[in-house]
């Protein structure tokens, strides 16, 4: 948006000034929005699509500083997403469309978002649907629920055997999500994980920094053994697929 200051009053004709006039509320309102996150609302109230971005990228954009932590941005993304308003108008056509999905057979996927330091995508799984372990290389992510209920397991990978497809991974969490709430993970714990629904579920992905080629290409999938290496162990053999 356009920054008006006392010039631009100044050259602005009667008629201009009028309509303008009429527009401050809108202006006014827009900027309210789109800095809710600077403490235009009580901490802990919903905020909308607009602010929702705008405190993503902030956070987002730490990531190329040399005192960045992951952990640090996953926390402050999650508090975010926990008071997105999900009946915004601005995500209304994204969850048309993933509707439009039903009986695909298939996990439906609608981007929402794609900027420089990160990405937001909105997931549509039916009952049952699953995503097989895979991870996010050089990676953070934020999953929100917003809709359903979802299992999330999470894994570290413990030992990865020079050209050998075996590997070993140790599950570090297991949550069952319901809307409103969420999973992180970054580029060094929890990175690994897979997810299935219970019931028709909606999740909203936040990745940082987003997907790009080279991230695609080094990503990998897995076949988990469901059973652990012993009894009470936590470790997993894996085989990448």
């Amino acid at each position: 948006m356009d920054d008006y200051d006392r010039r631009h009053f100044i050259k602005t004709s009667l008629p201009g000034f009028l309509g303008l006039g009429l527009a401050l509320p809108q202006l006014t309102a827009f900027a309210t929005r789109a800095n809710a996150c600077q403490g235009r609302v009580p901490v802990g109230a919903s905020i909308n699509w607009d602010a929702f971005l705008e405190g993503v990228a902030h956070e987002a954009a730490k990531q190329h500083l040399d005192s960045w932590s992951e952990r640090s941005y996953v926390q402050a993304a999650s508090q975010l997403a926990r008071r997105l308003n999900l009946k915004d108008p601005g995500l209304e056509t994204a969850f048309q469309n993933v509707v439009a999905g039903l009986g695909d057979g298939r996990i439906d996927f609608e981007p929402l978002e794609k900027q420089r330091d990160f990405h937001v995508t909105l997931l549509q799984f039916e009952k049952e649907e699953a995503i097989l372990p895979h991870n996010h290389p050089e990676m953070t992510g934020v999953i929100l629920c917003a809709s359903g209920e979802i299992e999330v397991w999470n894994y570290d990978l413990l030992e990865k055997k020079e050209q050998e497809e075996e590997v070993l991974l140790e599950e570090t969490g297991h949550d069952l999500l319901r809307k409103g709430q969420v999973s992180t993970l970054t580029s060094r714990e929890r990175n690994i994980h897979t997810l299935q629904a219970k019931e028709l579920t909606q999740l909203i992905d936040i990745f940082a920094p987003p997907y790009d080629e080279e991230k695609i290409e080094n990503s990998s999938w897995y076949e988990l053994d469901p059973d652990p290496l012993q009894e009470g162990s936590r470790v997993h053999r894996a085989t990448l697929r």
